[in-house]
């Protein structure tokens, strides 16, 4: 019997799910990623929820231990900095680049093709992809794991798009041992302070290179402020060489204007402490809010995963847990079927699709309370 093979398009966190799943399963798995070599630390802090840890251990890629810094306590700041609420609650905080980094290592280099710009595929006898310079592949299993402008998802649902929230999360990171005393007061906790339509919270990550010691972490924070869909989200989405961008401006092209902006509201609005952390983030850089969500995951021998299908708002803290179960949950329908991919994906396809859209209401019922006080 001829191994099955599998084409995953995108190389990023769910991409990788799927791919290290399956290829335990046996099957010949090859992703597709279309930018070059290890991509770059986005800094972006992540809950560690039990979808991922569990893929991870079941995988040998990683222990909770190895991947994450602890939190104890969950915490909210008054405006002055004296504590409104502090109660126990244990939690586990990664980030990106850590998990990306342990997949990556898991997963053989000659099986990650990177720079190579999926364009469409045909549906046959078999599957073709059709990349760039007149590279295709022929699979039994096309999995779109290409964020959430896939465009898999664009071929199959040329209908669905992003729907803007209304606001933005501004985002940073400090090294800890640039700002001790920052880190001794954020360490240990997950701190919030709210105020009208807008709040931060801020945690301690994992720093450069995945070292989880004290003294080398970074400080994580987000903020969600409000931006008015025209001239207001224009100007935050306008970078320092003057272009617009569409989602997002990363790191070290935010423009000076929008920094100083941000340093002047953080004066603000924010406790003593958050003010401090935000003025002492050399690169914050900033993600529109959005909405995102499929009716249909599953087209005969392809389907849509992680947030090429559903992108729920981040106050969930499951985007990528959400990723990790799409790619578990695959698996075994892949095997209880038999390697009968239609059969599995029919089978796989309702309870992701429940998943997503219970994910969705949820998060743009505390995204739209808390910015909008609806």
């Amino acid at each position: 019997m001829l191994t099955p093979k599998v084409v995953v398009i995108g190389g990023s966190l769910g991409g990788l799910f799927s791919a290290i799943a399956l290829r335990d399963l046996g099957y010949g798995v090859s992703v597709f990623e279309k930018s070059s070599g290890l991509m770059r630390d986005r800094g972006a802090g992540i809950v560690l929820q039990s979808e991922v840890t569990e893929l991870f251990r079941r995988y040998s890629i990683g222990t909770t231990n190895e991947i994450s810094v602890p939190v104890r306590d969950r915490r909210y700041l008054n405006h002055d900095g004296t504590v409104a609420e502090d109660g126990r609650m244990a939690q586990d905080m990664t980030s990106w680049d850590m998990l990306y980094r342990k997949l990556r290592e898991k997963f053989p280099d000659d099986k990650y093709h990177t720079e190579t710009h999926f364009q469409r595929f045909d549906d046959s006898q078999r599957i073709v992809a059709h990349f760039d310079g007149g590279r295709t592949e022929e699979c039994d299993l096309l999995i779109g794991a290409d964020g959430p402008g896939s465009l898999v998802r664009q071929q199959l649902l040329p209908q669905v798009v992003a729907e803007y929230a209304g606001y933005v999360a501004w985002r940073g990171v400090v090294p800890e041992a640039e700002h001790p005393e920052l880190a001794r007061e954020f360490a240990g906790r997950f701190t919030f302070f709210q105020a009208s339509h807008t709040h931060i919270l801020c945690y301690l990550i994992p720093g450069l290179g995945g070292v989880v010691t004290p003294g080398q972490r970074r400080i994580n924070w987000v903020w969600y402020i409000n931006a008015a869909p025209g001239p207001e989200l224009d100007r935050v989405l306008t970078d320092k060489d003057g272009r617009r961008l569409e989602f997002s401006v990363p790191q070290g092209f935010v423009s000076t204007t929008m920094t100083d902006w941000l340093y002047e509201e953080a004066r603000r609005i924010l406790p003593p402490t958050f003010r401090r952390l935000v003025e002492g983030t050399r690169e914050p850089f900033v993600q529109t809010i959005h909405d995102l969500a499929v009716p249909k995951m599953a087209f005969g021998r392809v389907c849509l995963t992680g947030d090429a299908a559903f992108v729920p708002r981040p106050h969930t803290a499951a985007s990528t847990a959400k990723a990790a179960a799409n790619a578990t949950a695959l698996r075994n329908h892949l095997t209880m079927a038999k390697g009968d991919v239609i059969e599995a994906l029919q089978a796989w396809e309702p309870d992701q699709l429940e998943m997503g859209r219970r994910l969705r209401i949820h998060g743009q019922r505390l995204g739209n309370r808390s910015q909008f006080g609806r």
